[in-house]
Formats: C-alpha cells, sequence, structure tokens
C-alpha cells in the first residue's frame, strides 16, 4: 500500500437487515431433498431463515451469501451504540463440514473483505471443500461503517498545511468515535462473529495489517483459534510504517539485483542503479511537468513528477509481482524524459487506493497503535537515505497530530507468543513486509513455519503451490509435515526489455 497519500501495511457492499445469531448449517427435513449443487442448497436454507441473503460478488462465479452482525462500538459498553459488520460467506461443498471455518481478514488498514472476495476465494478453494470461508469487512471499511474521506486527489504529502486540512476536513466528517476503530477491536468483533456462527474455532488467515488483526485476535482468544495463515506479516512488536523507506529501498536493490543477474534485462537497462540515482537527483531539482494521458480514461492533463511523487509510484510497483517485471523499463524511460509509463504506474496504484482503503480507519490504527506514536528523532538514517525519504515519514506523524487517538493493551506491542499452529508466508520482493518480519513473528510462534518466497512481492499466496499447500495445512493444523519442497521450483519470471515483454529465448 503506498501512494502519494502514504499509506502503510498493503489492497462492500453487501449485508442484511438482521444482527440475529447466524446459524450456518441448513435446516434438513425429510420433505426437502438438496440438490447436487449443496452450496446452492446451503444459501437457499440459510436465506429461509431470513439471517443472510444469497448475493452476487463480483469475481465469484456463483451465489454466496452476505450478512451483518451488529457489534457494539464499545465492546465494553455491549447495550450501547451498535456497528454493522458485514461479511460474505463461502458455504463449504461438503454435506458434513467442518466445524471451524475459515475466516478471511483484509489489509490496509483500512481494506474491505469484499474488494478481495474473489482472490480470496480462489486462493482458498481447496480448503472451501470442507470448510466455510467467511470475509469480513472489518469494522471502519466496506460495509462496516467505513470511514471514508473525500480527497480529491493525492498530490499532497509533503504540504503540511494541506495535510493538516485535509485530515481535519475527514475527523470532522466523519459521525462516530473514532478512537473506536482499532486492531483489539477488530478481534472482539471478530470473536461475536465467532459466536453467532456458532464455531467453537476459527482457522484465520490474515493478509498484511490482517495479520496484525490475525495475531491480536489470537492472543485475546488463543482456545478459540485453530490456525493461523499470516501472509505478508506485520508482527505486534513492529511499527508499521516506521521502516517505511529503508523497506523499499532493500527492495528494490534486490530487483535490481536480480536484474543484473538476468541477461535480457542487464544488456537492455545496463547501470541500472546510477541510471535511477540520477533520475531521481534530477527530478529533486527541478520536477517534470508535462501533458499525459491518463492511462485509463485517456483525458490529457498537465501532470508533474517531483523525487517524492515518482518515488511513490515505484514503491507502489514493488507491491506487485506483475508491475515488478516492467519496473527496470519503467525506470529507464523516465531516465530517457519518456514520463508515460511512470505515469500509468502512479494512477493505477492511486485510483485503487483511494477507492478501496478507508484512510479514516488507517488514521484511527495508525496513529494509536504504530507509526503516530513516534517522533522525529525516531527517523533512523536509512529512511532519510532512501529513495523515498522522510517525507512519508513526517506525513504521517503531520496527520496523526490532528487525529484522535485510543489507548491500547499493556502488551498490545509485545510480540505474540503462542503454540497455535502458524504458517507464515513471505515475498522475496514485499517493500512493505519484508520476510525479517515473518521470521520476527516467528521466534514467538513455537508451533510456526515460514514459507518465503523467490520473485514474490506483497501477498504471496498468489505465487505456485503456496495456495495447496495453504489448503494443506488448514486441513492438518500441522505445519512441520507439510511438504513444501515446491517452494523451491517458483521463481521469478522474467523482466520486460521493452513494451513488448521480456526477451524471447532463442
Amino acid at each position: 500500500m503506498d501512494t502519494t497519500i502514504p499509506p502503510a501495511p498493503g489492497d462492500g457492499r453487501c449485508g442484511s437487515s438482521h444482527p440475529d445469531v447466524i446459524n450456518p448449517s441448513p435446516p434438513h427435513t425429510s420433505e426437502v431433498s438438496p440438490p447436487k449443487d449443496r452450496r446452492v442448497f446451503s444459501i437457499l436454507a440459510l436465506a429461509a431463515t431470513g439471517l443472510t441473503s444469497p448475493c452476487f460478488v463480483d469475481g465469484l462465479g456463483s451465489r454466496v451469501e452476505c450478512g451483518e452482525l451488529s457489534v457494539p462500538l464499545h465492546h465494553a459498553e455491549p447495550d450501547g451504540e451498535q456497528l454493522p459488520l458485514a461479511f460474505v460467506r463461502l458455504p463449504a461443498q461438503s454435506a458434513t463440514p467442518a466445524p471451524d471455518p475459515i475466516v478471511v481478514i483484509p489489509g490496509g488498514p483500512g481494506q474491505s473483505g469484499r474488494s478481495i472476495a474473489a482472490m480470496a476465494g480462489g486462493l482458498l478453494r481447496d480448503a472451501n471443500v470442507d470448510r466455510d470461508i467467511v470475509i469480513i469487512d472489518p469494522r471502519g471499511t466496506g460495509s462496516s461503517n467505513k470511514l471514508a474521506c473525500p480527497f480529491e486527489d493525492d498530490d499532497f504529502a509533503d504540504d503540511r498545511e494541506r495535510i493538516v486540512a485535509e485530515t481535519v476536513a475527514c475527523r470532522d466528517q466523519l459521525d462516530t468515535d473514532l478512537t473506536a476503530y482499532g486492531s483489539e477491536a477488530v478481534a472482539d468483533d471478530l470473536d461475536r462473529l465467532r459466536q453467532a456462527l456458532a464455531a467453537p474455532t476459527l482457522n484465520l488467515w490474515g493478509g498484511s495489517w490482517g495479520t496484525r488483526a490475525a495475531l491480536v485476535y489470537a492472543r485475546r482468544y488463543p482456545a478459540h483459534t485453530r490456525t493461523l495463515t499470516l501472509d505478508s506479516v506485520a508482527p505486534t512488536d513492529w511499527t508499521i510504517g516506521a521502516h517505511m523507506g529503508a523497506d523499499a529501498q532493500q527492495a528494490l536493490t534486490r530487483v535490481f539485483q536480480a536484474c543484473a543477474d538476468e541477461t535480457g534485462c542487464s544488456e537492455a537497462f545496463p547501470a541500472l542503479p546510477r541510471r535511477f540515482d540520477t533520475l531521481m537527483n534530477r527530478l529533486d531539482a527541478r520536477p517534470f511537468a508535462a501533458d499525459l494521458a491518463h492511462p485509463l480514461t485517456g483525458a490529457t492533463r498537465e501532470e508533474s513528477f517531483n523525487a517524492l511523487r515518482a518515488g511513490s509510484a515505484l514503491r507502489g510497483m514493488l507491491y506487485s509481482d506483475a508491475m515488478i517485471r516492467v519496473l527496470p523499463y519503467t525506470i529507464i524511460q523516465a531516465f530517457e524524459g519518456r514520463y508515460a509509463p511512470l505515469h500509468a504506474a502512479a494512477e493505477a496504484f492511486n485510483s485503487g487506493m483511494l477507492d478501496d482503503i478507508a484512510f479514516g480507519m488507517m488514521l484511527s490504527v495508525l496513529c494509536s497503535e504504530d507509526i503516530g506514536r513516534l517522533e522525529a528523532a525516531d527517523i533512523s538514517a536509512a529512511e532519510r537515505t532512501s529513495f523515498m525519504g522522510d517525507q512519508v515519514f513526517k506525513f504521517w506523524m503531520t496527520a496523526c497530530s490532528v487525529w484522535p487517538r485510543h489507548a491500547v493493551a499493556p502488551d498490545f506491542h509485545e510480540p505474540v507468543t503462542s503454540d497455535i499452529p502458524s504458517l507464515l508466508i513471505a515475498g522475496q520482493w514485499d517493500p512493505v513486509t519484508p520476510p525479517y518480519t515473518a521470521h520476527q513473528a516467528a521466534r514467538t510462534l513455537s508451533n510456526s513455519r515460514v514459507l518465503e518466497v523467490a520473485g514474490a512481492a506483497h501477498i504471496a499466496s498468489r505465487r505456485g503451490c503456496i495456495a495447496e499447500l495453504t489448503s494443506r495445512f488448514i486441513d492438518t493444523a500441522d505445519p512441520q509435515s507439510l511438504d513444501t519442497r515446491c517452494v523451491a521450483d517458483i521463481q521469478p519470471k522474467a523482466f520486460f526489455i521493452d513494451a513488448t515483454g521480456p526477451e524471447l529465448p532463442e
């Protein structure tokens, strides 16, 4: 996650009006014969109770269920103001499903579950045979009282006065107690949902910030946590955002080395690191301005790139395996004065960010739990000298200075110590939750295993055999027995050497 409005880890709209307890098992009578498609039968039977409703979700080929559960705004006041907790349920295909569903927690913080439902359903397809998949919109996102901010654009990360003005405007137009939105509240919501589903335990799958929420749940409700699958890990004893520039720099350095090691890329783009440095120094001294066409609409308008905006766009590309393949080409195009590819990358990433992420939720979490707790003196030398510089750090400190904050439990920032079966997944080129964060979390998860995926970026479960291994792990709850030899077969894909693609094999 990143744009010129600099977020940190990470990428709804359906619900029932009935917040009652949800029974995931369809009633059975002798008069009803279930059709061959047991999922359709489950959906129709559950809908007949009035607790959820059949719905369609973009990217999912069949009907699923959409529901909504009321949860307290403040869990210490269970009879006080309530919030909707929206979710999508993919019923198990088995006639006798396991009692412990898989619950998917999206990233951000601020991402809705519905926006990743198709991806999650695909990744967990094998596990969905025997287990329900429940994908939540965490409070403050999607259809769970989304804390949206009406930013018209994203180009103000280095303008302190505008940062304050935009953040205050966002804060003042949100009609809710912003101190009620945090990782611990999300964990408590999850346990309310578990009870509503009559599930004895949960199998939690978290991506990016969703891993943080899953770890917090496991600490608060260990007896109700069967397994943890954590992709792109944000440990509780790691400050989200504090190393954003330095970690992106390390990821970029690894990509440069991979290009140098690949014949086609190294011949097409010699001296890539030096040319990149020259480009950034040039933009720092004199921003580029030109009329450029929007990559989606085709509309032309004047665009400008300084070093911060260019760096933010390139960091955004590092989130995606596919975009990394064109990153060397994009850098050299800009170095030679052709900024259309860089502009296209910036617009593609930023438009998705502004549409999908609830920026108010991101502020409520990060300002209270992470980067908002730091001071200017905490900016490291590695952060200052990264290609992102310290502007991202300063952005968050400025925005958080005018945002309400909540207290966290005394042990919140301690590592989560547990023997819950855990599978941790890390992408070699992840710019925001690099592999070291997975190993850091694993040190206190005694029954865990870390999979590092070569050539993968943020959310590495989409590569190779990782989805299959995940489903096997959820089935067995035994990370140590997994045969992970297939992970070594996952290799980076070739870099583009021009606009047409990679070098063709001879």
